[in-house]
């Protein structure tokens, strides 16, 4: 099969250079059709871009960012799993409402200390990393890129299941934002 052609170490030497790539402007977002033009197409085709951006990246409305696990501006497990519910909600809904967040964390903080380093500027400081205000709302920098999804469509629904997966593990706080 063509999976079977792709090189492991180059696929794993792409991704190392994918996660530089994705760490410059503290892990914003970036379309495909920018990373692709970073790298020769004979020399690295689409699948095997696409291999490595799944080692490092997860897909938010269509573009790129860097996971939160190799977020080296994140330095508390709690930053990033907080930075994974603000791609999780502009996933979901597209935008994100700030005093909303502020007071799930505020919530969660009450009954788990970890969480009390999270406060509503560390908040705004991780938010203005991917988003922008905009009519009283937070929406993503990069426009949604409905070309990705359309053209390789086995690996966007990948993402929607890791993003299915995502919301079940941050369901305690996914919940306190909607309250």
């Amino acid at each position: 099969t063509a999976g079977e052609d792709v090189d492991e170490t180059a696929v794993a030497e792409l991704a190392s250079k994918l996660v530089v790539l994705l760490q410059e402007g503290l892990g914003k977002m970036i379309p495909f059709s920018v990373l692709r033009s970073n790298f020769h197409s004979e020399k690295v085709s689409d699948e095997m871009l696409i291999m490595a951006l799944s080692s490092c990246a997860v897909l938010v409305r269509g573009n790129f960012a860097l996971k939160s696990s190799l977020a080296q501006f994140l330095k508390k497990d709690v930053m990033k799993e907080m930075r994974d519910l603000m791609m999780l909600l502009l996933n979901m809904h597209g935008s994100i409402q700030r005093e909303r967040l502020v007071r799930a964390f505020e919530t969660k903080a009450s009954t788990d200390d970890d969480y009390a380093v999270i406060n509503a500027d560390i908040i705004t400081f991780v938010l203005e990393t991917m988003a922008k205000l905009l009519n009283g709302c937070w929406v993503s920098k990069v426009p949604d890129d409905v070309v990705f999804a359309a053209k390789f469509p086995k690996f966007a629904a990948c993402h929607g299941v890791y993003w299915m997966r995502k919301k079940e593990m941050l369901k305690e706080l996914v919940e306190l934002y909607e309250l």
